[in-house]
């Protein structure tokens, strides 16, 4: 069964990024990880899918019997509608652990830095996988975007 891989309804650079990233990295496992967005990507995102040659992931709003895992976000009203009537199978963020809630055990990784991609490079190099450079190019607009160009109060030594 696929896993869907999905930021936030509001899809900015690091939650559309996080899940191309993510669902690269499960697949450099061999595993089926299918990234998707909620909604339209912003004209920043759009920006950097086009000059990375990477597609805007597959629209997914609703997790009905589906598998899925969240990235920059663990909050109900900020996941894919009916995500009770799906299976959370994992959540990689940075922010506050919020109201997400799983019958099973499932991966759940959160670091306190400014961006979901600075958690995946730490993934990446635990898995001993390489990011590859379209990705990688994709995760440093994010943290760049999301670390408001490492000005930002979140910003820490491990986004620089």
């Amino acid at each position: 069964m696929s896993v869907y891989v999905v930021g936030h309804k509001s899809p900015d650079t690091d939650s559309v990024t996080a899940a191309i990233a993510y669902a690269e990295l499960m697949k450099a496992k061999g595993e089926d990880y299918i990234p998707c967005i909620q909604g339209k990507a912003n004209p920043e995102t759009a920006l950097v899918l086009e000059r990375f040659g990477a597609a805007v992931p597959e629209l997914m709003t609703d997790a009905t019997g589906k598998q899925v895992a969240l990235v920059d976000h663990s909050d109900l009203n900020q996941a894919p509608d009916n995500l009770g009537d799906g299976e959370v199978v994992a959540i990689v963020d940075h922010h506050k652990i919020g109201d997400v809630t799983t019958n099973n055990p499932i991966f759940f990784c959160a670091m306190p830095v400014g961006c979901t991609g600075t958690v995946l490079k730490v993934l990446y190099d635990l898995e001993g996988v390489a990011v590859q450079p379209e990705v990688a190019g994709m995760m440093l607009a994010a943290i760049l975007s999301a670390t408001v160009n490492f000005k930002s109060p979140t910003c820490t030594d491990a986004d620089k």
